[in-house]
């Protein structure tokens, strides 16, 4: 079975003498982004090129270069007797060693390969003769390429292992001569900073024999179809091909913190939804709760003891308050239908009772007479709230439009 080939990882990313405090307060996990960090593997940490105060020495090299091109460049103008520009550059003092960049004149090396590679034992032939493990044999092909095309100007490497993946950090200070006599630091003397690509080819080669490889060549795929698509722009029938997207650079620190923005956004929308979950399971229990409350005694006659009740309350009210408030009306409706129709019946008994006393003696007729006047006045209150009740239901409709 064929191994999988793994590629091997090269990130460079520019570093200003400012940034070698952050820089050092990572490397000794004092500080900055260590939400990847194993801090029970830090131990394991180990330099392999620089002194331990690497920093301030660096950051005390560059201000002797910038204070030697000050000296220096006031002997000149000494020399050639431009009292106005001595006197103007005493008054700016030294200037930064390096050209204005957005990069940084230093730069920062990353070597590594995905962690799958590191894992897997004694799949080579390189496995089965070496005993070193792969970290350690990474580590040898690492420094020698390092100190092959960088030489003196490495002032610090270093190999983690208490993150996912063993890697390699260097820090280069490419220290240069200008034609005038001035040291600057200048990144592009290196042609492996110079050219990304070239960079890329390099490492590829140097670690083949590792079985890593050379990852994607993005770049000249991108050069290919775009020559190709010049080439038969016009032609009848021909089709260009895609283009690859340019893939943006991204240093291991940047790709970190977008991991675990990531997995922050995704935790807290997992939360949210795991909320409205929770919510609409209470709110279905609670539905369940109200429907047989109301299934077994017709009204919504809560009488809330807790927050739980309250919210129970406050969605009975909403589910089922129209409902009911209908029910309730219908229910209304009826009784003073009902109520409307006896009271046709009391009338009409009453109408067969005058009928009936006018053949009846003078004495009886009277008697009738006096209980009838305490009926009737029941008789015209009862007709008057039929009447009332029968106007508010025709106006009904009208108040809700």
């Amino acid at each position: 079975m064929t191994e999988k080939k793994y590629p091997v990882v090269l990130r460079m990313a520019g570093l200003f003498p400012a940034d070698l405090s952050g820089f050092e307060c990572h490397r000794t996990r004092k500080g900055g982004d260590l939400g990847h960090v194993d801090a029970k593997r830090s131990h394991l940490n180990r330099r392999l090129i620089g002194s331990e105060d690497w920093s301030r020495e660096v950051r005390e090299e560059i201000q002797e270069m910038a204070q030697e091109n000050f000296a220096n460049e006031l002997d000149r103008l000494k020399a050639r007797r431009r009292k106005a520009e001595l006197h103007k550059r005493i008054t700016e003092g030294p200037r930064d060693p390096w050209r204005a960049t957005g990069h940084g004149p230093l730069r920062e090396v990353i070597l590594t390969a995905n962690r799958n590679w590191f894992d897997t034992v004694g799949s080579t032939l390189i496995d089965d003769v070496i005993g070193d493990s792969r970290e350690d044999r990474f580590q040898a092909h690492a420094i020698s390429w390092l100190q092959e095309h960088f030489g003196e100007d490495i002032v610090h490497a270093r190999a983690d292992l208490d993150e996912e993946a063993y890697h390699i950090h260097a820090v280069i200070l490419p220290r240069a001569l200008t034609k005038d006599g001035r040291q600057m630091l200048q990144p592009s003397k290196h042609p492996i900073i110079h050219d990304y690509e070239v960079a890329q080819d390099s490492v590829g080669e140097w670690f083949s024999d590792l079985g890593l490889v050379r990852g994607e060549k993005r770049a000249q795929a991108i050069r290919d179809a775009l020559e190709h698509n010049a080439e038969i722009r016009g032609e009848a029938g021909a089709e260009p091909v895609p283009v690859p997207a340019k893939r943006q650079h991204v240093s291991p620190k940047e790709w970190r913190q977008q991991q675990e923005l990531h997995l922050a956004a995704r935790n807290t929308e997992t939360t949210a939804r795991e909320t409205e979950i929770d919510k609409r399971e209470t709110t279905v229990s609670d539905v369940i709760k109200i429907v047989k409350e109301v299934a077994k005694s017709g009204t919504l006659a809560v009488a809330p003891a807790d927050a739980g009740d309250n919210r129970r309350s406050a969605a009975a009210r909403t589910l089922f308050g129209k409902a009911l408030a209908r029910l309730r009306g219908d229910a209304q409706l009826e009784a003073q239908t009902n109520v409307a129709r006896e009271l046709e019946e009391i009338k009409a008994a009453d109408d067969a009772i005058v009928a009936a006393a006018r053949l009846l003696p003078d004495r009886t007729r009277r008697a009738i007479i006096d209980v009838r006047t305490s009926l009737i006045k029941r008789i015209i209150s009862l007709s008057q709230s039929v009447s009332k009740w029968a106007r508010a239901r025709d106006e009904g409709p009208q108040n809700h439009e």
